[in-house]
Order: structure tokens, then C-alpha cells, then sequence
């Protein structure tokens, strides 16, 4: 009895072991079919990502091309407009000198040489003037230079440092004009900046050497101009005005000659016995 019971579990082992076997088997199959199609997906995937992004890399080089393009054609349209618009400044400039030449030609009249002893004699005028009020300002206290007097630039120290300035301004214009090339004790300039400012502390003394100084210099470099009528221009109070160089010339002679004359008024308040303004005088 117990054999046969025996024999009857042996027999459904084997049977359920082949169960279990072909179950086995069957779960391979299917594993590998799923590994399989797990492969041919990921491939897939990947094909599709790459195709993709191979495809955008043809767009962006296609894009990068068209910038490239778009900006080597940006820059030779902006080089040629800066040589066009270099080629018509040089043009201007050209038809200008060619126009200047022209009426330099026009103005250049033997009343020059009129205009130049003209001009010559108001340089020495300027020059006698400011040397015969030095000689009054040097014998002055302190405190007689600073006092305040009533006019536009308060005191005689500050109307004859105006003076000073303004015909350094002017003088600069006019220089221009000059064929004189070298120019003796030009280190004066070095003491204003570009304001016409003090770029440094000086004594009375000091400034009454730069304005000597000065008055040779404008003697100088006046008897150095050949052509008066020329053109030139002058910025005064913020105007841009435009004239003939002889005209600057006089306005800074008659602008040091009104300012002197305040300067005299204001010594004969003080009491100091002043005449430098005889135009008589000069020679």
C-alpha cells in the first residue's frame, strides 16, 4: 500500500517537474522575446533621437551660415559708408581749401601792406600802453591792486589779469595766420590751462613779466602775417563769430584799450597821476 503510494507522488513529482520544466522554458522564451523587442525599441528610440538631433544640427549650422553671411555683408556695407562718408569729408575739405584759396586770392590787395602798418603800429601802441601802466601798478600796495572799485572785474589786479587772458585767447586765434614758426619765451602759456586758468600760484610780479612777454610776442608774430583778410574765427560767449583776421586783431586791441581805460579811472579815484593812452606817443 505505501509503495503504491509512493509510486503514485514519484509519478505527479515527474509530471509537475515537467510542468515546471516546460514553465521554465516558456519563461526564457518570453524573457528573451522581451529583451529582444526591448533592444529593437531602444534602437528605435535611439535612431529617432539621432535623426532628430542631427536634423537640428543641419538647422543651426544652416542659421549659423545665414548669421555669418548676414554679418560679413553688415560689416562690408559699414566699411564702405565709413569710406563714402570719409571720401565726401575729404571732398568737402578740398572744395573748402579750394574756396579759401580763392578768396585769399580775391581779398590778398595791396592795401595789406596798409593794413600791416596798421596793425604793426597798434602792436606798438599795446605794447608802450601796458609797459607806462606797469610802471604806475609796480609803485601800487597790495591792497591797493585788490581794492574793489566799482567796475565789471571789481578791482586793477582783476581787470588787468583779464586783460591778460583775453588777449592770450585772442592771440592763439590769430597765431594761426602767422608763417612764424619759432616763437621766443612761449613758456608763458605753460602757466595757464586750458581755461585760461592759473595752472599754478603766481605773484604780481610774475604776471606783470608774463604780459611783457606777451607784447613781444604779438609785436612778433603780427609783423609775421602776410595776408590780414584772410577768414578766422572766435568763440565769445558761447557764439561761434566769423571774420576777417585783422578784425579779431583790432577787437583785442580795443578790448585791452576799454579795460585800460577802466583801469584808469580807477587810479585817478585812488589819486595816482596816470596818462599811457596817447596814441600820439607811438611810432
Amino acid at each position: 500500500m505505501i509503495d503504491k503510494r509512493i509510486k503514485e507522488l514519484t509519478r505527479k513529482i515527474e509530471m509537475e517537474s515537467k510542468k515546471l520544466d516546460k514553465k521554465i522554458k516558456d519563461i526564457e522564451k518570453i524573457k528573451s522575446s522581451i529583451t529582444k523587442d526591448l533592444k529593437k525599441n531602444v534602437k528605435e528610440l535611439k535612431n529617432r533621437q539621432l535623426s532628430r538631433l542631427q536634423e537640428e544640427k543641419k538647422n543651426i549650422n544652416n542659421k549659423v551660415k545665414e548669421m555669418k553671411y548676414n554679418l560679413l555683408n553688415a560689416k562690408k556695407e559699414s566699411t564702405e559708408n565709413k569710406v563714402n562718408k570719409r571720401i565726401e569729408k575729404a571732398k568737402k575739405r578740398i572744395e573748402e581749401n579750394k574756396k579759401r584759396i580763392e578768396e585769399d586770392k580775391e581779398n590778398k590787395k595791396p592795401a595789406d601792406k596798409t593794413v600791416k602798418k596798421i596793425m604793426n603800429m597798434m602792436a606798438l601802441y599795446n605794447k608802450r600802453a601796458n609797459d607806462e601802466l606797469i610802471d604806475i601798478l609796480e609803485t601800487l600796495k597790495d591792497r591797493e591792486l585788490k581794492k574793489e572799485n566799482g567796475a565789471y572785474h571789481k578791482s586793477i589786479y582783476e581787470t588787468f589779469i583779464h586783460i591778460l587772458k583775453i588777449d592770450i585767447y585772442l592771440f592763439k586765434v590769430y597765431r594761426k595766420y602767422s608763417n612764424k614758426k619759432n616763437i621766443n619765451d612761449k613758456d608763458i602759456f605753460n602757466y595757464f590751462d586750458d581755461d585760461l586758468n592759473f595752472n599754478k600760484d603766481v605773484d604780481f610780479q610774475t604776471i606783470i613779466e608774463i604780459r611783457k612777454k606777451l607784447d613781444n610776442i604779438i609785436l612778433s608774430v603780427i609783423n609775421s602775417i602776410e595776408n590780414f583778410n584772410s577768414s578766422g574765427k572766435v568763440i565769445m560767449m558761447n557764439t561761434e563769430i566769423k571774420n576777417p583776421i585783422y578784425h579779431i586783431i583790432m577787437h583785442s586791441f580795443n578790448h585791452s584799450t576799454h579795460h585800460r581805460g577802466e583801469i584808469s579811472a580807477m587810479l585817478d579815484q585812488m589819486g595816482h597821476r596816470n596818462d599811457y593812452s596817447n596814441l600820439l606817443n607811438t611810432v
